[in-house]
């Protein structure tokens, strides 16, 4: 019974503060909810006080208005972060927050769409008891229509906050997607081997450089170099089926190999170096040879210790390979 007491006390808390952020028009953010859910919880806080002062003669809470109340109480921002769309730690603590409070508005929602319907069950028994002149009727009646109202704002809220979530999950995804070939970018590449680590798994970390790549881009331009760096991310993706590969910037490469020793990665890089090779690129405004592309590589051991990741074994390999006269994959000996 105290349970379902402190549920019923609770739910005019939630949808009081649904329709707060319905009827300002403010964002459903960590910080607006904060904001809202103080001057419901503790109406003489001095927060609730400054909220009452400006909107004492029916003037709407700016946003503006609700951030100056929020700083200057050491609240969390109200507003979603400017640079969402490229700090991925940023977009995954938003969509956190985000992810908690449509949680919170979704439960006030079906806390409040299940209350309505008590209530409308409880409004017919009373009328067909009393009669329709009660007053207690019309007062149920009028707590209906409050409690459908606030449902709806709930719902709302909970579409925008829907909305929101998505659109953050979107920009996570391209925050660690390279725009020029659609690969994962080295963000993505660390945060996978991270993850390979802590699950213990077993890898190879290969690095890819196109040979000769600056006198491509100061030949052809660099439309034609965007170009044969987008035909290298997709053989390489394309032959490395299964695996991890991603740009590390400009002509460089790497590519995961989970669960293969660097001998055998070397083998499926080997033959993407060999397909590369054999391929006739032709200039597309005149339809002239390009000339053989090529690409250089070096393959470290991982391991599932919590070690650096062994980009710079790898690196060391590839300029092995550079020195050793290009188009050519060096294996770690181990």
């Amino acid at each position: 019974m105290t349970a379902k007491l402190g549920q019923l006390e609770a739910e005019p808390i939630y949808m009081k503060i649904g329709a707060f952020l319905a009827e300002h028009g403010l964002w459903p953010s960590p910080g607006n909810y904060t904001l809202a859910y103080q001057v419901f919880a503790d109406p003489a806080s001095s927060v609730a006080e400054a909220v009452k002062t400006i909107t004492a003669d029916g003037i709407r809470l700016s946003q503006r208005d609700a951030d100056r109340i929020i700083a200057e109480h050491g609240m969390p921002a109200a507003t979603a972060p400017a640079t969402a769309g490229t700090d991925p730690v940023m977009i995954g603590e938003a969509t956190r927050q985000m992810e908690e409070f449509a949680a919170i508005i979704e439960t006030s929602r079906a806390a409040t769409q299940s209350y309505g319907r008590d209530l409308a069950a409880g409004a017919a028994e009373l009328e067909e008891a009393l009669g329709s002149a009660s007053s207690l009727i019309e007062i149920t009646r009028s707590m209906i229509a409050r409690t459908k109202s606030a449902e709806q704002q709930l719902t709302a809220v909970r579409n925008e906050a829907d909305g929101l979530k998505a659109k953050l999950a979107e920009a996570g995804q391209e925050a660690r997607r390279d725009p020029l070939t659609g690969l994962p970018n080295r963000r993505a590449f660390e945060e996978h081997y991270a993850e390979l680590q802590r699950e213990g798994a077993i890898v190879s970390v290969a690095i890819c450089d196109v040979d000769h790549f600056k006198r491509i881009n100061d030949q052809y331009g660099h439309g034609v170099g965007d170009r044969m760096l987008r035909a290298v991310a997709e053989l390489l993706d394309a032959n490395c089926n299964g695996h991890f590969v991603a740009r590390l910037g400009g002509e460089e490469f790497v590519v995961l190999f989970r669960g293969l020793t660097a001998a055998q990665s070397a083998e499926i890089l080997d033959d993407a170096r060999e397909r590369l090779a054999a391929k006739h690129f032709k200039l597309r405004e005149s339809d002239a040879p390009l000339g053989k592309v090529t690409f250089s590589a070096g393959i470290a051991c991982g391991t599932s210790r919590a070690e650096e990741v062994p980009l710079a074994r790898a690196d060391a390999l590839l300029y092995e390979a550079k020195n050793g006269g290009r188009n050519e994959v060096r294996v770690e000996r181990i």
